[in-house]
């Protein structure tokens, strides 16, 4: 993509120059404000870290741009297209084997963040749940398994890595590769085998991080690009210098989504659940293929789509003219609209546009000079020459630029601009309301003062008894909350099972295991190898099923919950705005301290001015520090004792039927089939039954670990800032008393002071409806 000055861009950084302007004027106010007494309070403490925090906002929040699709769409050459260098390698095969996120930084650095070792063992583990014991050793041609617990792998330990290499073995010559391809497990294994020399060192207990800097950045291609190590890493984020990315956006390249491996198809989905916009690539040389199809429906089913734009990556290469080009847009749009898309689509060449960037001044033919070599070269030239398919691409690609910006600028103006004007507003509004109360006590006389003092001293103690009655209040209503909860859980898990239970149930029912007869190649394949791959395509299957259609029903219930419990809280906050001054009113020597009415007393400005509560911003903070989550685990298919000792019985009567049928009758052959369909239907029932119970332990657990612990945390939140308002009257009358206390010489310095704090702060509100777009 071409760089190229775009007013909006200058505007908003404009706004963000501006903003951090005005916050810096608007703590030099505080410190004036610290020069009275009166003012020098918790709130001025909380101003100064509300500016603080806006700061740290306009520079640390980043919005999330997700690059995604199929294998060979092309993701990677977008994305250094976008960003105008060779930076996530591109090429034949698979060479995206780990999400890497992008952003912009002091410096070139790749920051590759490793699994710990339990997280690397406990993967192996389930990838072998079901594989052989020693009992079975015996039809493995001498692999000898008997001083191995497959329960408690360790890749650290040679002789597990040597068990490992056998088993690898085994499930790659005894079993041919399927429709659906290499069994994950398989996958695994093999990486985990071949990448431990190379991150045996790196790896540690706990999580560890490697750093490549400066002229070494480009090293980490060996990692994202080998899905041998990139098995070992958790995480890699990319900081780059310079110009080429937007500070305030994180853009991800994420690993092709055909993966049948439910576990790496849900850290695609997270991230793109996190996301601000979704880039999805299609390639024009296949058009939408049906891997696309199947992700773009689990997409659909996280309610995402919203945020996605399409591009039809084009390969100028694969295409005849420029009428082939538009029939396969068209094909792509039409595919689009049976899934009931309505697709925002660009047709653009990434390599094209990551070619021309390479070209001083854009253009091979003026004899610029060329990063490219002489291969990719002629590439260009010959493309050049298709003048009308190029013209159209490069119009497209103008366009997804402005779009793309244009995201961009509006999510940040949301997020970093507006709010923080509007939130600077109110607490430079709150500020001057406040100056207006020390003012006006500092113009008070003697005998007003008396009068003053005594209210006070009567709303204190109103105060101290209103306290106590909310606070006993809040209780009550915390524990209806949670009853309320509690009765949406019940009826959802327990007294309405169809939504959920009854699905994954009809589910496990219908699935077929994989056709036996594939696995089996003669002799070398034994009934406890079948039943090892049959189990792991059962429990991939419901993997898959809970991630693409379970989760998202879940995940949409717990957000009704939330909202519940948020709007609960907000109400209940309005419910306490309790005027405390309405006994005082009426008694015009009181209410009216100094020469104009007291704001102190005026009941025209309620007591908790300034005192807000922002439930979302709680949620997100009581999230964050008790790193709540929603419960990972809801159905898991499982192979028990009990499982396996009906599988095995069934097995041992049906060999021995089979054997004595063979030699009774002549042309009958033995034959595993029977016994291993009879053990597909214990398996199946047998997880009917523990999948009830997971559900139910998925409900507890959600209400004890989630809901619960949430509700309890932003109660004490919420308390802190009810008696945050109460707190008000308690200080009211200690600051009142030190300002009557005060000679009349130091009143008057005061409220000079004051005074010059009015004008700056009327300036500085004046200077922000001015900045504010």
């Amino acid at each position: 993509m071409t760089n190229k000055k775009n007013p909006a861009k200058s505007n908003i950084h404009s706004l963000i120059k501006s903003l951090e302007m005005i916050i810096d004027d608007t703590l030099t106010v505080f410190q004036e404000c610290k020069k009275i007494p009166q003012m020098h309070d918790s709130f001025l403490k909380e101003y100064e870290t509300t500016c603080h925090r806006i700061m740290n906002n306009i520079h640390s929040q980043r919005l999330k741009i997700a690059v995604a699709g199929a294998i060979k769409s092309g993701k990677s050459t977008f994305i250094n297209s976008l960003v105008g260098k060779d930076l996530v390698k591109r090429g034949a095969g698979v060479v995206t084997s780990i999400t890497t996120r992008i952003r912009k930084g002091a410096k070139n650095r790749a920051n590759i963040y490793f699994k710990s070792w339990d997280t690397i063992n406990l993967q192996l583990q389930k990838a072998l749940e079901l594989f052989p014991d020693d009992g079975a050793s015996h039809e493995f041609n001498n692999l000898d398994l008997s001083d191995i617990d497959l329960n408690n792998i360790d890749i650290r330990r040679k002789k597990d890595r040597e068990a490992l290499k056998k088993i690898f073995k085994i499930l790659t010559c005894n079993f041919p590769v399927t429709q659906a391809g290499i069994q994950p497990e398989t996958l695994l294994i093999q990486h985990a085998i071949q990448g431990f020399d190379s991150c045996n060192s790196l790896v540690q207990s706990d999580e560890t991080s490697l750093i490549f800097e400066s002229k070494k950045f480009d090293k980490y291609k060996d990692f994202t690009s080998d899905p041998d190590k990139a098995f070992y890493i958790k995480d890699v984020c990319l900081e780059l210098y310079g110009k080429i990315i937007d500070p305030n956006i994180e853009i991800a390249d994420c690993q092709g989504a055909d993966s049948i491996d439910p576990g790496q198809l849900s850290q695609i989905l997270n991230y793109l659940e996190s996301a601000n916009l979704i880039i999805y690539c299609i390639s024009s040389r296949t058009g939408l293929r049906q891997a696309d199809i199947i992700f773009l429906n689990q997409i659909k089913k996280l309610g995402l789509l919203d945020n996605i734009v399409f591009i039809n990556n084009c390969d100028l290469s694969e295409h005849e003219n420029f009428d082939d080009l538009i029939k396969i847009e068209k094909n792509i749009k039409d595919n689009l609209g049976f899934l009931e898309i309505k697709p925002k689509i660009f047709s653009l060449s990434s390599l094209y546009n990551l070619f021309i960037q390479f070209i001083d001044n854009g253009n091979f033919k003026t004899g610029g000079k060329s990063k490219l070599n002489k291969k990719d070269s002629i590439r260009l030239q010959l493309w050049q020459e298709e003048k009308k398919t190029v013209k159209y691409c490069t119009l497209q690609t103008r366009e997804f630029n402005t779009f793309f910006q244009g995201v961009i600028d509006k999510n940040r103006h949301d997020f970093l601009i507006s709010n923080h004007f509007n939130r600077l507003t109110a607490l430079l509004s709150h500020l001057e309301q406040q100056t207006h109360i020390s003012h006006d006590l500092l113009s008070s006389d003697k005998d007003k003062e008396k009068k003053a003092i005594s209210a006070l001293a009567t709303l204190e103690q109103n105060a101290n008894r209103i306290e106590t009655m909310v606070n006993k209040t809040i209780e009550v209503n915390v524990q209806e909350l949670k009853e309320k909860i509690h009765l949406n859980l019940k009826s959802a898990f327990i007294q309405d099972q169809s939504s959920v239970l009854n699905k994954t149930s009809d589910h496990i029912k219908n699935a077929a295991f994989v056709d036996i007869e594939q696995y089996k190649t003669g002799s070398e394949s034994s009934f406890n190898q079948i039943l090892y791959l049959m189990f792991q395509d059962f429990k991939r299957k419901l993997d898959l099923y809970v991630l693409e259609n379970i989760k998202p029903e879940l995940k949409s219930f717990v957000k009704t919950q939330e909202e519940q419990i948020l709007s609960y809280f907000l109400s209940l906050f309005d419910s306490f705005q309790i005027d405390l001054k309405s006994d005082l009113i009426g008694d015009d020597d009181i209410v009216d301290v100094g020469n104009s009415a007291n704001p102190l007393l005026d009941s025209e400005v309620p007591f908790y001015d300034g005192i807000s509560y922002d439930g979302s911003m709680a949620f997100k903070t009581v999230k964050k520090i008790l790193n709540l989550q929603i419960p990972s685990l809801i159905f898991e298919a499982k192979y028990t004792t009990k499982i396996k000792a009906n599988v095995f019985t069934d097995f041992s009567l049906n060999t021995l039927s089979g054997i004595l049928s063979s030699l009774f009758k002549q042309n009958s052959l033995f034959s595993f089939s029977p016994g291993l369909k009879k053990a597909a239907v214990k398996i199946k029932q047998e997880n009917l039954k523990l999948i009830k119970t997971q559900y139910e332990q998925f409900y507890i657990n959600l209400e004890n670990d989630y809901f619960i612990p949430l509700i309890e945390a932003v109660t004490r939140d919420f308390k802190e800032k009810i008696n945050e308002r109460f707190g008000l009257y308690h200080t009211y009358k200690q600051e009142v008393e030190s300002v009557f206390s005060l000679k009349q010489s130091e009143k008057q310095e005061q409220k000079n002071t004051i005074r010059s704090i009015q004008l700056q702060i009327q300036q500085l509100i004046k200077d922000i409806a001015s900045a504010s777009p």
